[in-house]
């Protein structure tokens, strides 16, 4: 229990203000030098004239500090007290722009979404239950649906903002399926503008395309479970589609050291998802076969080459645990499945958010259930076609894969 006694100092404030700043761009940027903090342009004005954005903010460093600093009573009782204010507040907030019968009339404020996307990071980065996400994403996927066709006072903070939910949005929905509604995310992805409007890349980087990929694939997975066979048809030809958009799109996605950092950092990461989204969706129809078990096999084996020359500090592996899930739920050689955990072990060293440790134990688990299976089931069994994903198993992760 907290002191409810106690009182937040200035000292507290300052330092934890101090270590949002330094610390954010790990979260909320992928991009390299002066490009790395463009967000605090729009960010560091929002601290100053909301109250909800300062207090998100704060939790989100203090509930950071409490990581390295596990007992400090000052932290603990921050990292409470601003979420909880944090809470208060946006629900006050989202309530009266219900109430407002033609909200695409004139300009809407955007803190409040940018609030209630900030409270999406704190629960990845700073993760506690996974489901803790999801009224924050329901409560983004309605201000933003407001706002895809108004104006903005601020079009960069807008864009940002739609880039934050459709990072955030994608990744939950993939991991946590049905659980999180789509009624008003659905007009959102399949806007016209929806990839002008997360252009820049501050987070996604080139890769804007392959989130919304991820989207189709994670909704069409649940179509391959319907009862009725016309739906189960139409899926599968619309993800093989998919897929050949996105070989296609792998065709232009080569690299060499010649490059500049960031242009081989978004070149090898645009590659990453794009391979993990072509090894899940061949990994759906499994079992159909050795040849798609060895096309699983190939694309695994390419993803790992890719993954090999990822610089060691780039600015992308804050946005790598999905592709990294997902390639290793179908990696087979321990070879690749040492280099996938290690990888994900080494982003923790820096990130220090579960998402990453917990990941990679739960791909322990599963590879180690694999290798009792084998070991139960006889040669002739055809276990290795049977073994591969069922289109449910990252539902048992522990965590969002964002």
């Amino acid at each position: 229990m907290v002191n409810v006694f106690s009182v937040l100092t200035p000292d507290i404030v300052s330092r934890l203000l101090r270590h949002f700043l330094n610390a954010s761009p790990r979260w909320l940027s992928t991009r390299t030098g002066s490009r790395r903090t463009d967000y605090l342009k729009w960010l560091s004005p929002a601290l100053s004239k909301s109250h909800v954005v300062r207090s998100c903010v704060l939790a989100i460093a203090a509930a950071d500090l409490l990581k390295y600093y596990r007992n400090h009573p000052q932290l603990q009782h921050a990292a409470a007290e601003y979420y909880g204010q944090a809470v208060s507040s946006l629900r006050g907030a989202i309530e009266s722009e219900m109430a407002v019968a033609s909200p695409s009339d004139g300009f809407l404020s955007d803190y409040t979404p940018l609030s209630v996307l900030l409270l999406c990071l704190h629960e990845t980065q700073n993760f506690t239950n996974r489901e803790r996400i999801l009224p924050h994403l329901n409560a983004a996927a309605f201000l933003l649906q407001n706002r895809i066709h108004c104006g903005s006072m601020n079009t960069e903070l807008r864009g940002y903002l739609f880039e934050m939910f459709c990072y955030f949005f994608t990744l939950a929905r993939f991991s946590l399926g049905p659980k999180l509604l789509i009624a008003q995310a659905d007009p959102i992805f399949a806007s016209p503008s929806i990839i002008r409007l997360i252009q820049h890349g501050h987070i996604m980087g080139t890769s804007q395309s392959l989130f919304i990929a991820i989207y189709r694939i994670s909704r069409l997975s649940h179509n391959l479970q319907s009862s009725k066979s016309a739906d189960v048809l139409s899926a599968r030809q619309e993800l093989l589609l998919l897929d050949q958009e996105l070989m296609a799109y792998e065709s232009q996605l080569t690299h060499d050291n010649t490059m500049d950092q960031e242009h081989l950092n978004d070149v090898i990461t645009s590659n990453l998802y794009s391979l993990a989204c072509r090894i899940h969706i061949r990994a759906l129809f499994l079992p159909h076969g050795s040849d798609d078990n060895g096309t699983v096999h190939s694309l695994v084996d390419e993803f790992i080459n890719n993954l090999q020359h990822l610089p060691p500090h780039s600015p992308s592996h804050n946005i790598l645990c999905w592709p990294l899930v997902v390639a290793g739920l179908s990696a087979r050689n321990s070879a690749h499945q040492r280099i996938i955990v290690a990888k994900l072990n080494n982003i923790h060293e820096e990130w220090k958010s579960a998402v990453f440790s917990r990941s990679a134990d739960f791909l322990r688990e599963q590879w180690r259930r694999d290798r009792e299976m084998r070991r139960r089931l006889p040669i002739t069994s055809g276990y290795e076609d049977s073994s591969m994903l069922d289109g449910l198993t990252w539902y048992q992760c522990p965590v969002i894969l964002a």
